[in-house]
C-alpha cells in the first residue's frame, strides 16, 4: 500500500454538500412543503453516503474524508428529522388531551 504525499487542500468546500441555511423559504410555501423538502433532503444524504459507502466497499478510489463527510451529513439530517417527527407526536399528544 502506498501513501502518496500530502498536498494542500485545494477542493476544500466544492464538495456535494450545500449550504441549506442560506435559502430561506418563499411565503406561499407551506409548512407541509418545507416538511417535504426536509424529507426529500434527508434521503438523498441517505442515498448519497451509501453510494460513497458502497463504491468504498468495492474498492473504488473513494476520498476517505469525502465519504465521512457524507456519513455524518446523513447522520446529522437524519436525527434532525426523527427529532422534528418526535416534536410534532408531542405536539399531537398535548392537543389530543386538551379538553374540549
Amino acid at each position: 500500500m502506498a501513501i502518496d504525499k500530502l498536498t494542500t487542500a485545494t477542493g476544500i468546500g466544492t464538495g456535494p454538500i450545500k449550504d441549506v441555511g442560506s435559502k430561506a423559504p418563499s411565503i406561499d410555501q407551506g409548512f407541509g412543503d418545507l416538511l417535504s423538502d426536509a424529507l426529500r433532503n434527508t434521503m438523498q444524504a441517505q442515498k448519497n453516503a451509501e453510494a460513497l459507502s458502497a463504491a468504498a466497499a468495492n474498492g473504488e478510489p473513494v476520498p476517505m474524508h469525502q465519504l465521512t463527510q457524507a456519513v455524518s451529513e446523513a447522520e446529522l439530517t437524519l436525527q434532525t428529522m426523527l427529532s422534528v417527527r418526535d416534536k410534532a407526536v408531542e405536539a399531537y399528544q398535548q392537543i389530543m388531551q386538551m379538553p374540549i
